[in-house]
């Protein structure tokens, strides 16, 4: 089983590179959004650092008005994934083995949706931005995000519900119901 072309683009748009190798599969996020917003903020950092120089309390105006500003950039950022799927050892690892999980462990994959922001558009379906999470449900009842995709609405769409239908059939866990 692999993904459509479709519900790759969309791990794609989301910044995620989905690969099969043999009998490995493996998901990348990639991590221009994090290099991209990282020489923003130091470009920021350095002309608030100069009108601090100038009056300082101009440049604490400037760093809370940049804080206000970044902090919720930087809270969208999903972070780095590194997801390999062995289906003939039956091992899920996350991050380089940081986070490695037998399919025993795994009770199921779940998917959630959360309302993230408002705004106005016109080349958009709605005014509202949802944050769509797939991740694994383990057996100690802790739950472990995989993927952070955004979303025009708050039910997944058919390219995320395939991703998760993918996860699904890839981890063959004894408990799924």
């Amino acid at each position: 089983m692999s993904l459509s072309k479709k519900a790759s683009d969309m791990l794609d748009y989301n910044g995620y590179r989905y690969k099969k190798d043999n009998h490995l599969i493996l998901f990348r996020k990639a991590g221009t959004d994090r290099v991209g917003l990282t020489i923003v903020i130091i470009v920021s950092l350095v002309f608030v650092g100069l009108i601090f120089a100038l009056q300082w309390w101009a440049g604490l105006i400037a760093l809370i008005v940049a804080f206000l500003i970044f902090r919720p950039l930087v809270k969208r950022i999903p972070g780095s994934l590194k997801l390999v799927i062995d289906p003939e050892k039956k091992i899920v690892e996350i991050d380089n083995r940081t986070r490695a999980y037998n399919f025993d462990q795994i009770f199921g994959i779940y998917i959630h949706s959360k309302f993230v922001d408002e705004y106005s558009s016109a080349f958009k379906s709605t005014s509202e931005e949802h944050q769509i999470t797939i991740g694994l449900e383990l057996d100690n009842q802790k739950l472990a995000p995989l993927f952070k995709l955004i979303s025009d609405h708050a039910k997944p769409s058919k390219e995320m519900n395939e991703v998760y239908d993918f996860l699904e059939s890839s981890i063959k866990a004894k408990n799924f119901a």
